[in-house]
C-alpha cells in the first residue's frame, strides 16, 4: 500500500492533544484566538522591520561569513515552507492550534511575556545591526559574535512562542502539526528549486518587465529613466537593473509548484480539468506581482530610503508577494464554484470570530502603518494609500458581519464631532510643532503632481472613512465593552461604567500621541455612543472631526495636524 508524505501528514494530525477536546466538540474560547492574532501581528511587524532593514552581506570564506551570506536564502525558504503548509492544509493547522489551547485551563499571563519578548527582540535587532552592518571583521572574535547573535535570535523565537502558548502545549502542538509541516517543507523546497530552474525564461520576461515598469514609473515620476541596453529602469534619482532574478521567473516557478501541489492534494474536491486553469492564472499573477514589486522598489528608493530599497525589501518582498498571491488564489478557488465542487465550497467566512470582526480592521491599520513606516524617510509616509487599501480590504472581508450594526444618521453625533474639532484645534495651537509639518510639506513637494494629488485624496479618504470605522470598531465597539465583561458581545453598546469609559478613552489618547486631546475625544465619542446605544453614532462623530481637520489642513497648509 502506497504511503505518501501528505498521507502521513494526515494520519499524524488525527491524534488529539493530551487533555484536548475531541474533534467536533465545542470550540475553545476567544481568548486564545485573540492572543494568536496578537502574536501573528507582532511577528509580522517584526519580520517586516528586520526584512526591510537588513540584508545579509557577503564577507568572505569563513564559516560565519558563509552563514550570514546565506541568511536571506534561509528566510526565503522558510517563507515558502510556511506558505506551502498553510496552502496544503491550513484548516488542520488552525484546528491543532485550537486544540492546543485546551491543554492548559489556567490563565496565561500575557504582558510579562510580551515585555520579555520585546527586550529579546530589541537585543536581537541591535546585534543584527552590528553583525550585518558593523565592522565585524575588525572584531577579534567575529565567530563568537555570530554565535551570540544566533543564540539571542533563538531566545527571541522561544519568547514569542511562550506568548502564544503555555509551555506544556508546545510539544503536543509540534507533534500535531509535524506531518503537515514536513509536507510543507517538501513542497516549499520544490517551489524554491523551481524558482531557480526557470532561469531560462528570464530574458523575454525581463524585456517585458522592463517595459511595464517603465510605463508605471513614467506616470508617477517627472524624471523617468529607461536604458534598454543595460536593462535599467527607474528615475534619475534611483534606478535598478532588471537582472535574471528580477524578471519574475522565480515567482512563476514557485507558483507552479504551489498550485500544482494544491491541485493534486485537493483533486477530489476540484472541478477538473477546469481547475488546471489555476496554473496559467497563477503565472500571470506572479509576473504582475513582480512588476509591482519592482515599481514599488523604485518608488521607495526615489521618495523614501535607498538603504531600505536595496536592503531587505529587495530580498524578501518578492517571496512574500508570491506566497501571498498563491494563498490568495487558493482561497478564491475554494470559494468559487468555477473551480471547486458545489458540495465542498468553503463557507468559513460566514462564521467569522466576533473579536476578529471588531479588531482586524484596526490591526490592519497598525500593521500597514508599520510596513509603510519602514519606507518612510524624514517623517513623510509616501505610501499612505497602502494603509487605506489594507483597512478597506479587511472591512470588505467582514462586510457581512457589519450588516447587523445599525447605520443611521444623527445630528447629535455631527455636533459632538464638531465640538471635538474645536477642542482639538485649541489644544493643537497650544503646543504646535513644526518638524512634522516641514516633513509633510517637503515630502509632498517632492512628489509628482499626479501622485501628490492621489496621496492627498487617499489621506482624506483614510481620515474620514477607513480610520474612524477601524478605530471605533476597536475602541468603542470592542474595548469599551471588553473592559466590562470578557464576553463583550453580551454587553450592550449603551451599558456604562466609569472604568470602561476612562480606560478606553485614555488608551485612545495614548494611541494618538496626544494624551489630553485624544482622551477627551475618546470620551466624547463614547458619550455619543451611550446616548442611543448605536456604534454608528461614534463613527459619525469621529468622521466629522476628521473631516473638519482635513478641510482645515487643505485650506491652511497646517500639515502638523496630519502628523
Amino acid at each position: 500500500m502506497r504511503s505518501t508524505v501528505l498521507e502521513r501528514a494526515s494520519r499524524s494530525n488525527s491524534n488529539l492533544l493530551p487533555g484536548a477536546v475531541a474533534s467536533g466538540a465545542k470550540p475553545v474560547g476567544r481568548r486564545p484566538l485573540v492572543r494568536w492574532a496578537f502574536v501573528g501581528t507582532l511577528l509580522l511587524a517584526e519580520g517586516i522591520v528586520l526584512g526591510l532593514r537588513f540584508e545579509g552581506p557577503t564577507l568572505g570564506t569563513e564559516w560565519w561569513s558563509l552563514l550570514l551570506a546565506d541568511a536571506d536564502k534561509i528566510v526565503r525558504f522558510g517563507i515558502a515552507g510556511a506558505a506551502a503548509s498553510i496552502l496544503l492544509d491550513g484548516r488542520r493547522i488552525r484546528e491543532q492550534f485550537c486544540l492546543a489551547s485546551a491543554v492548559s485551563t489556567a490563565p496565561h499571563r500575557l504582558w510579562p511575556l510580551v515585555i520579555g519578548h520585546t527586550v529579546a527582540f530589541a537585543g536581537f535587532f541591535r546585534l543584527t545591526a552590528f553583525v550585518v552592518e558593523g565592522d565585524l571583521r575588525e572584531s577579534p572574535v567575529p565567530g563568537l559574535w555570530v554565535l551570540l547573535w544566533l543564540g539571542v535570535g533563538m531566545v527571541t523565537i522561544a519568547s514569542c512562542i511562550a506568548v502564544a502558548l503555555p509551555a506544556r502545549a508546545v510539544l503536543p502542538l509540534a507533534r500535531g502539526i509535524s506531518g503537515i509541516a514536513l509536507a510543507g517543507i517538501v513542497v516549499g523546497a520544490g517551489a524554491f528549486a523551481a524558482g531557480q530552474l526557470t532561469n531560462w525564461a528570464w530574458r523575454p520576461l525581463g524585456r517585458l518587465t522592463l517595459s511595464v515598469v517603465n510605463a508605471v514609473i513614467a506616470r508617477i515620476a517627472f524624471d523617468p529613466l529607461l536604458d534598454p541596453v543595460h536593462m535599467t529602469v527607474g528615475t534619475q534619482r534611483f534606478s535598478v537593473e532588471i537582472a535574471s532574478q528580477c524578471s519574475g521567473y522565480e515567482g512563476i516557478g514557485l507558483m507552479w509548484v504551489f498550485l500544482g501541489a494544491y491541485i493534486w492534494v485537493s483533486r477530489a474536491s476540484l472541478r477538473l480539468p477546469f481547475a488546471l486553469l489555476l496554473i496559467p492564472l497563477g503565472t500571470i499573477v506572479a509576473w504582475v506581482l513582480n512588476a509591482v514589486r519592482i515599481a514599488a522598489l523604485i518608488a521607495v528608493g526615489t521618495w523614501g530610503s535607498q538603504q531600505v530599497a536595496l536592503g531587505g525589501f529587495h530580498s524578501y518582498s518578492g517571496w512574500l508577494l508570491f506566497c501571498c498571491g498563491a494563498l490568495a488564489l487558493v482561497a478564491l478557488a475554494r470559494r468559487s464554484a468555477s473551480f471547486t465542487l458545489p458540495d465542498v465550497l468553503d463557507k468559513t467566512v460566514a462564521t467569522a470570530n466576533p473579536t476578529a470582526v471588531y479588531l482586524c480592521p484596526f490591526l490592519a491599520l497598525v500593521v500597514a502603518g508599520m510596513a509603510t513606516g519602514a519606507f518612510t524617510a524624514g517623517g513623510f509616509d509616501a505610501l499612505y494609500p497602502a494603509k487605506v487599501a489594507a483597512v478597506a480590504a479587511v472591512l470588505w472581508w467582514f462586510r457581512r458581519e457589519y450588516r447587523g450594526l445599525e447605520w443611521t444618521w444623527s445630528w447629535t453625533a455631527v455636533a459632538a464631532g464638531t465640538a471635538v474639532f474645536v477642542m482639538w484645534m485649541a489644544l493643537e495651537f497650544a503646543h504646535a510643532g513644526t518638524h512634522h509639518e516641514d516633513a509633510l510639506r517637503t515630502g509632498l513637494s517632492g512628489l509628482p503632481v499626479a501622485w501628490a494629488g492621489a496621496w492627498l485624496s487617499f489621506r482624506v479618504i483614510g481620515s474620514v472613512v477607513t480610520v474612524p470605522i477601524a478605530e471605533e470598531l476597536a475602541f468603542r465597539g470592542y474595548l469599551l465593552r471588553r473592559l466590562i465583561k470578557s464576553d463583550f458581545e453580551s454587553v450592550s453598546f449603551g451599558q456604562f461604567t466609569w472604568f470602561s469609559l476612562l480606560g478606553s478613552s485614555v488608551l485612545f489618547g495614548v494611541m494618538h500621541d496626544r494624551l489630553l486631546a485624544g482622551t477627551l475625544a475618546g470620551t466624547a465619542y463614547a458619550l455619543v455612543l451611550y446616548r442611543r446605544g448605536q456604534l454608528c453614532d461614534a463613527v459619525l462623530a469621529h468622521a466629522t472631526t476628521n473631516a473638519l481637520i482635513a478641510t482645515y489642513v487643505l485650506a491652511t497648509g497646517m500639515w502638523s495636524l496630519w502628523a
